[in-house]
């Protein structure tokens, strides 16, 4: 990518050499959120799986973990409760749960289950260095402060937000926007065919699961139409995914297209721009 003016002054950071557990399967998600601690000064270990979560905050020391909502094999809820009944008389490890959408009952679950909060999906630099600084100092942050993803996500507009790419450009420049273009490109070239196979099989608990890593790549890139398609998915009973799921894909593929064309293109500073005015 040409190098040019960045429309943003760069984040202020604050290096406090914390050591933080990240436990994300998505990639895109996961380097997004690695970048953004590590330009914070932190030490950043990252998982990509519940057992490998667990082993290490076992067996490596901590300042705080933060652990995607389903990650594989054994979720957040799942890691969190076993670590707390396993490390009785330990001093607490600070616990945040990465998730996208929310009620309350579920955030209740969370709470019960020993993490100490959550922090929204997609990730917004700026409000994951306010959590993990307010936990990091021993502060608070009540449950209600959670953002629900789909609050993010405008009305119409293009296929590419890009005050997300500014976002990313104040964290890495352009080398690092590359790479986390490259991987969105990756990810969801490769879930695209898993979610036709499996709507062809009928599985909806795969099919979501899908949509779910889908959503949250885009989410990181500022591929907005593409993430609200994702989102619908929500409202979709069972009986709608089989029997709608092959068109719905093909709506997929055809935004993810229309996403990689415009990020292809590079155009998303002036955008930004105009969004900013």
């Amino acid at each position: 990518m040409v190098a040019s003016q960045s429309l943003c002054p760069p984040l202020q950071t604050q290096p406090s050499g914390c050591a933080i557990l990240v436990g994300e399967d998505n990639r895109t998600v996961a380097r997004v959120i690695g970048k953004i601690l590590e330009n914070e000064g932190h030490r950043v270990h990252a998982v990509a799986t519940g057992p490998a979560a667990l082993d290490a905050l076992f067996n490596q020391s901590f300042d705080l973990a933060l652990l995607s909502a389903n990650l594989p094999d054994m979720d957040a809820k799942e890691v969190t409760n076993l670590y707390r009944f396993g490390s009785v008389g330990r001093q607490r490890l600070p616990i945040l749960g990465l998730i996208g959408e929310v009620d309350p009952s579920k955030l209740t679950a969370w709470i019960e289950a020993g993490l100490d909060g959550c922090i929204g999906k997609p990730i917004e630099p700026t409000e994951l260095i306010e959590a993990v600084n307010a936990y990091l100092g021993g502060e608070h942050v009540a449950p209600s402060r959670v953002r629900r993803a789909a609050a993010k996500v405008p009305e119409g507009g293009p296929a590419i937000d890009g005050r997300v790419l500014c976002d990313l450009e104040k964290l890495g420049g352009d080398e690092f926007i590359d790479s986390v273009v490259a991987q969105f490109i990756s990810d969801a070239s490769r879930l695209l065919p898993e979610l036709s196979a499996a709507a062809q099989a009928e599985d909806t608990s795969l099919f979501r699961d899908h949509i779910h890593a889908l959503r949250s790549c885009a989410g990181n890139v500022g591929a907005v139409g593409l993430y609200k398609l994702c989102l619908a998915s929500q409202t979709m009973a069972p009986r709608e995914l089989i029997g709608d799921g092959g068109a719905y894909v093909a709506r997929l593929k055809a935004e993810f297209e229309r996403a990689a064309a415009a990020l292809d293109q590079r155009d998303w500073r002036d955008e930004a721009a105009a969004a900013a005015e």
